[in-house]
């Protein structure tokens, strides 16, 4: 806060001390005063009450250049008062106490959504955990029906549709944890075939179920990255060709290249990309924002808009790159970069 903000806000008070000194100095002329001790009293008590103004200016602007200050400065403007001292002026600590209750409510308040929202991510994971358990149930009945002479189309329906649950719970437990990512990650040098083969293994029944070929090219790079999230990643990638796959030559292809070699920015691609319905140009850069699904997913395949929304939200916390391309029609790629520098996923 600056002088001449503060004089223009305290003019009115000003005014009235001028008016004030005006009646005091006729006043006092009227009473005989000599002119010269007029002026003298009038002088006296307008440097007085200029140095009260420089005074309350000065404790006022300590106050207001503390609190904008670590408005500015601290991460949470609700910790920002913690840093503040308590004015002297009256005024001040009026205003320092209503912000102190302020800032202690809605802290409070803050505390309490956490509270919750830890509560709630631990109900969906013990959830999941308890969920599998008839889930396996049903798989192994289901196994004993085709062993008893079940109708094996009827049987391979089932089991197809037990698979698309499983993959919405573990969709729903990798949610939960996606907050807290790392109390659950630990990066090590993994093949990036590996991986793959891997997630291909995880949805092999979805992808035969749906007629869908995998074709895998240059996939011996090495890359650093937590194996179990990657995995679910790419998985999610599978799911989302399979939800919008052709009826007939449907491929998904993975393909792995070196980009930037030499460069600080050198990284493992791994490129997902599939020869479905694609995704229309202006739609495109939604792709990857929660609960969008587009015009394709508004023509009964059961988008959730979550895929590609967890896709890239896992990779911006692993601190590995993802982008998309589509041909409308044709093509759908989504390429995943894992930096080869270990520091990158420490910054």
């Amino acid at each position: 806060m600056t002088f001449k903000p503060y004089l223009a806000s305290a003019l009115l008070a000003i005014i009235i001390d001028a008016i004030g000194f005006v009646l005091l100095g006729f006043v006092l002329s009227v009473a005989g005063v000599k002119c010269d001790l007029i002026v003298l009293a009038i002088g006296v008590m307008a440097l007085f009450q200029g140095v009260a103004i420089c005074i309350d200016y000065l404790q006022r602007r300590r106050f207001l250049r503390q609190l904008h200050a670590c408005a500015d400065e601290v991460d949470h403007p609700l910790w920002a008062l913690e840093l503040v001292d308590r004015p002297e002026y009256s005024a001040g600590q009026v205003a320092y106490d209503a912000l102190a209750a302020v800032s202690k409510a809605a802290n409070d308040e803050v505390a309490g959504v956490r509270r919750q929202l830890t509560e709630y991510r631990d109900y969906i994971e013990t959830w999941v955990h308890e969920a599998k358990s008839p889930l396996a149930a049903a798989h192994l009945t289901l196994e004993n029906m085709v062993a008893e002479g079940c109708d094996m189309a009827r049987a391979e329906t089932l089991s197809q549709e037990l698979d698309r649950v499983e993959s919405y719970i573990n969709q729903a437990l990798f949610y939960a944890r996606s907050e807290t990512l790392d109390r659950d990650y630990l990066i090590r040098k993994q093949r990036l075939s590996d991986m793959v083969a891997a997630s291909l293994k995880a949805n092999a029944r979805q992808l035969i179920g749906a007629h869908v070929a995998p074709v895998r090219e240059h996939l011996d790079y090495e890359v650093f990255a937590d194996e179990k999230w990657v995995e679910f990643v790419i998985g999610q990638l599978i799911q989302n060709s399979i939800k919008y796959a052709r009826p007939e030559g449907a491929t998904i292809s993975f393909t792995g290249a070196l980009a930037n070699e030499g460069s600080a920015d050198e990284c493992v691609e791994l490129t997902v990309s599939d020869n479905g319905c694609g995704v229309q140009e202006s739609e495109l850069p939604r792709v990857f924002d929660k609960g969008f699904t587009g015009s394709n997913g508004r023509t009964g395949k059961r988008s959730t808009g979550l895929g590609l929304y967890l896709v890239k939200r896992l990779c911006d916390k692993m601190g590995v790159g993802v982008s998309a391309r589509s041909v409308m029609g044709s093509s759908f790629s989504v390429t995943l970069s894992f930096p080869t520098n270990k520091f990158r996923y420490f910054e």
